[in-house]
């Protein structure tokens, strides 16, 4: 039997070490090299039969040197700081865990929605520094019944997060260019409108869709302006979906109640970050899909993926990003 050599980049924790290396088949070995290490990851680069990758960027002269290469897979759904023309010109594929994440996400995304509303942040750092904020928060604190919540996108993610808010009593309306089937919309008790019709409807607004060129900056100082004063917005997606200096401007001037965000146009934040410093701002540092009871249902959707690369079987067409020709 061929052994598979897997390399596995970013400084992973023992723990997820452990659940990751519990989780491949026969066949299959894993190595661990921190890419801030360029002789590790280089050596490493060299020998490996597939790449499992978190933030790590791909460059091209990485997909170049890796000569045995034959996928790269990502941890998570994002894709963007792989290379993915090189990729093509290599004949190396490229697959992402599509719906892996989005359990863990969706209920990060509610967690901020009400946190935002409920201002979780400023009564917890009130706490511990010995102020009993209680008469204070009457005025500032809304409740999640009886709102409309906005979804950006209605994928594996912002479907789970309409899930999840069945019991909350609100209205979910949705938006994206491909719309859900009938009975997807009828079970989640989600309506599609207009992307303009989304922004004025919505008390809350959360974006569930990709980023990259295409969706940079989509929601600016414009789309602020024709929402409902005193909305709130969520952000557990991707930073550059965001002109931070206009939510900072919105959440300023009272445009926007609130703010809940796990993604920054630059990760992590520089110390002057105005969002650091903002008391309707709850914030969380891309941790939306950080959970340790999932890293084994990623890590066997990973290797499941790459099994079929093995078996000369085409990859699963949501995980697809680019098929491997190697």
């Amino acid at each position: 039997m061929n052994t598979w050599l897997v390399g596995c980049a970013d400084a992973w924790a023992p723990a997820i070490r452990e659940r990751i290396t519990a989780a491949a088949p026969n066949g299959f070995k894993l190595e661990f090299a921190n890419p801030a290490d360029p002789a590790a990851w280089n050596d490493l680069l060299a020998r490996s039969d597939f790449l499992l990758l978190a933030a790590t960027q791909m460059t091209s002269a990485m997909i170049g040197a890796a000569g045995r290469l034959r996928l790269i897979h990502k941890w998570g759904i994002g894709f963007d700081d792989v290379d993915l023309p090189a990729a093509k010109a290599a004949g190396v594929g490229v697959a992402i865990t599509a719906g892996a994440n989005a359990h863990a996400v969706a209920e990060h995304t509610v967690m901020l929605m009400l946190a935002t509303l409920r201002k979780l942040s400023v009564v917890d750092r009130a706490l511990r520094e010995g102020r009993w904020l209680f008469k204070e928060m009457r005025v500032q604190c809304l409740q999640m019944s009886g709102r409309t919540v906005g979804l950006v996108g209605f994928g594996n993610i912002g479907r789970a997060v309409a899930k999840r808010l069945a019991g909350f009593e609100v209205e979910v309306l949705y938006y994206d260019p491909r719309p859900a089937p009938l009975e997807v919309e009828q079970a989640l008790a989600a309506t599609l409108v207009s992307f303009d019709e989304l922004l004025a409807r919505a008390d809350i607004l959360s974006l569930h869709c990709p980023g990259g060129t295409e969706n940079r900056h989509l929601m600016d100082a414009a789309c602020f302006a024709r929402m409902k004063r005193g909305a709130v917005l969520v952000n557990a997606a991707r930073g550059e979906l965001v002109n931070q200096a206009a939510l900072v401007e919105a959440l300023g001037d009272g445009t926007l109640m609130g703010a809940g965000l796990d993604v920054f146009e630059q990760e992590p934040p520089a110390a002057d970050n105005p969002l650091l410093q903002l008391q309707n701002v709850t914030l969380s540092p891309h941790t939306a899909a950080s959970v340790l009871d999932n890293v084994g249902r990623v890590a066997a959707h990973v290797f499941r993926n790459m099994q079929r690369v093995v078996d000369g079987k085409a990859l699963l067409e949501a995980d697809t990003v680019l098929s491997p020709r190697r």
